[in-house]
């Protein structure tokens, strides 16, 4: 389940007083259409998960479908209230599995070949996402040294470093319903 916004109009870091119970830490675990529901609250806002929609889709269909994303950024605050504007994009970090291949080579094409999904600088015109890749085939030692850079990178907003959650979708999801919720929340406008 997804928080409300705390007094500073974030996703809290945690809530209640209960240590221990992972549910009720950031990241929040939910459906892709909770997500929609909770923050497509506007137009800008729709067609920005619009582009995360696409954009998860297009993963998918290289064959990156295992995993979950991390999303935050201000599109997971009242960005609105908080900076007079609504946001611009969306922070994605994706953990997913990479197609099984023969050797370093097949992935190195592979990743080459798709390089418009991995290269932020392509994702964020193309989608409306600020995208990262961790592929979790690597060594578990990277694998913890990527979450916990992306974890302390996007638990904390970059201008005030104040501590805020984040939510996590898995790659298969409801996307359909989901998609369904944001294109009636752009033909209503």
């Amino acid at each position: 389940m997804i928080p409300t916004f705390n007094a500073s109009m974030v996703l809290p870091p945690y809530t209640g007083d209960t240590p221990g119970v992972r549910a009720s830490m950031s990241p929040y675990v939910a459906t892709m259409h909770e997500f929609a529901v909770r923050f497509a609250t506007s137009p800008p806002r729709a067609e920005i998960l619009q582009g995360l929609l696409n954009y998860r889709d297009a993963l998918r269909n290289i064959g990156v479908g295992t995993g979950f994303q991390w999303l935050d950024g201000s599109f997971v605050e009242d960005v609105e209230q908080i900076r007079g504007r609504p946001p611009q994009d969306i922070d994605v970090v994706t953990f997913g599995y990479s197609p099984s291949l023969a050797d370093i080579n097949a992935y190195k094409q592979w990743f080459a070949a798709n390089i418009a999904l991995f290269d932020r600088n392509q994702t964020k015109p193309a989608y409306d996402c600020d995208a990262f890749y961790v592929d979790l085939r690597k060594r578990p030692d990277f694998l913890v040294d990527d979450a916990r850079y992306w974890f302390g990178l996007f638990a904390h907003q970059r201008d005030t470093a104040l501590w805020k959650g984040m939510v996590q979708v898995p790659l298969q999801s409801d996307d359909a319903a989901a998609l369904a919720y944001v294109a009636q929340v752009i033909a209503n406008s």
